[in-house]
Formats: structure tokens, sequence, C-alpha cells
């Protein structure tokens, strides 16, 4: 009886080290299961002054890292955004990227929601870019997934 009182004091003992085990394990997997976000920083004047990276998937923004973006403005009224991406990664990557639009209010702007893929070599800058769908897009984000490991994102 004392060998039976034992091991269940040994199992009770090791039950909650193997949970923060495995919590620590699902957290790690679901921080890669997120698509990191770039949205244009804007100067007083409207212009971009750089971008910010909203990054929960690190693996990905290795692979794909939005170090600028530009605006420029094509047939008269509408806008034009390119990004450049760098990947520090030693190895040939893919990605999936797609940029959303929205109006002087913040309202999504429909059209042009499907996912790009691209492929970048190591340690190059690549150059992605969209024109918006109408003349009423004032600003956008970019959304930047993992194609190599579609389990691990949200793209299709």
């Amino acid at each position: 009886m004392n060998m039976k009182r034992n091991i269940s004091l040994t199992h009770i003992r090791r039950s909650p080290m193997m949970i923060v085990i495995a919590l620590g394990l699902l957290s790690v997997l679901g921080g890669c299961n997120l698509t990191n976000t770039v949205r244009p920083n804007r100067a007083t004047d409207g212009a971009i002054s750089g971008v910010s990276q909203s990054a929960p998937n690190w693996w990905l923004e290795s692979k794909a890292s939005v170090v600028d973006a530009r605006e420029s403005v094509v047939n008269g009224d509408t806008k034009k955004v390119q990004a450049s991406i760098f990947s520090s990664q030693a190895q040939q990557q893919r990605f999936s990227y797609k940029f959303e639009w929205f109006d002087k209010n913040g309202m999504k702007v429909a059209g042009m929601d499907a996912w790009e893929s691209v492929m970048i070599l190591p340690q190059q800058t690549i150059i992605i870019g969209a024109i918006a769908p109408s003349p009423a897009v004032s600003d956008w984000i970019l959304q930047i997934s993992d194609t190599n490991y579609p389990w691990y994102s949200s793209a299709p």
C-alpha cells in the first residue's frame, strides 16, 4: 500500500510540470499561427515616415521583414503602394501577402483581397506592390503570412 501511495504522489508531482511544459509548447506554436501586419506611419502632412510592423509570428518576420514603404498616385487619383521586404534567412523562403485598403473614415474598401505568393532568396530585398482598387482609398495595411508552413498561418 505504501508503494502505491508513492507512485501516486510521484504522478501528482509530475502532472503540474507536464501541464506547464504543454502550455509553454502550445503558446510557442500558437504564436506561429498568426499573420504579421504592417501599417504606414504617417507624418503630419500625410506622407509615409516609416512603417509599424506587428509581428506575432517571429519566424515569419525573419523570412519577410518590411524595411521600407512608399506611396505614389497613378491615373491622377489612385494610390499605389510599394514595400521593400528583406529576408535574413540563409535559404530561399516563400511567403504570401495581401494589401487591405481603407477610405478616409477607416472603412474597408472592397477589392484586391487575394493572397499573392512570392519567393525570396537568402539575404535578399524584394519589392512588392499594389494599386488601390478605387480612388476612395486613403490608407492601407499589408498582411504577410507563411507559405512554406500554411498550417502556421491564416493565408489559404
